[in-house]
């Protein structure tokens, strides 16, 4: 099966396309300690979510200088106007701008965990962060999800897609790293730089061919899984790594 890597094959973010505005060369705003204070929580959290001791003011006073939206990995919320009512009812979370201001205001390098998608699909349209029924993709994904108690961004990576958010929508399909119709180490390339995120953090979760794809874009990445055998051996692997996280988090609080 030959995938057509055009805008039409995902709904939220097409492959490729920047999912914040670039900011390169524009104004930036100026903000207040409380404004500050709000960001930085939100970039503790995995998905950029703030806090709700953060009051509507800051809230909505964030989100008229584009750094904070609605969350879009809620269906209910997808596509939904970041207004004072829907912020008061729903809470608020960084945007893509958010993430970037909060790393320039002092928050730690930006950590992602990128995941390889899986051979096990849904049968029907859906995000990607629910497309991969595999027992291995899942597990990928509770690791992902320990990794980043204090903050960061979760990717999967698709061999027909790329680098997608958990919250874009794309169809079921059949191919996998390597195979005619792949997406290539240049098509991921082009969109980390669009995301602007080359310079960060990041572990990937998956097997050889997809961390060899993602090292063409960040040649320092980690690899906890390299060098295991076989599924099994990676399921511990990663059952390992989940409790050295979790116990970490606990000696930190």
């Amino acid at each position: 099966m030959t995938i057509d890597h055009t805008p039409n094959s995902v709904t939220a973010t097409p492959p490729g396309a920047p999912d914040r505005p670039r900011t390169a060369g524009a104004f930036t705003p100026r903000i207040t300690p409380a404004q500050r204070r709000a960001l930085l929580a939100g970039a503790r959290d995995p998905i950029g979510l703030l806090p709700k001791s953060v009051n509507l003011r800051t809230l909505a006073s964030l989100a008229d200088i584009g750094y904070v939206g609605l969350d879009q990995s809620r269906d209910v919320l997808r596509g939904q106007e970041a207004t004072r009512d829907t912020l008061d009812i729903w809470g608020g979370a960084l945007t893509e701008d958010g993430w970037q201001r909060a790393r320039a205001e002092g928050a730690d390098r930006f950590r992602i965990v990128v995941v390889g998608c899986g051979k096990a699909k849904q049968d029907r349209r859906v995000t990607a962060g629910a497309m991969y029924v595999g027992t291995f993709h899942g597990s990928c994904r509770e690791t992902a999800k320990a990794l980043l108690q204090d903050g960061g961004r979760q990717y999967i990576l698709s061999a027909a897609h790329g680098l997608l958010d958990l919250s874009t929508q794309i169809d079921p399909y059949d191919i996998t790293v390597g195979d005619p119709g792949s997406v290539s180490a240049d098509f991921v390339q082009a969109q980390v730089r669009e995301r602007g995120i080359e310079s960060a953090e990041v572990t990937v979760l998956a097997g050889s061919k997809y961390v060899a794809l993602a090292r063409q874009s960040w040649p320092d990445l980690e690899a906890p899984l390299a060098g295991t055998g076989g599924i099994g051996e990676m399921k511990r692997r990663l059952s390992q790594i989940r409790l050295a996280a979790r116990a970490d988090a606990g000696q930190e609080r």
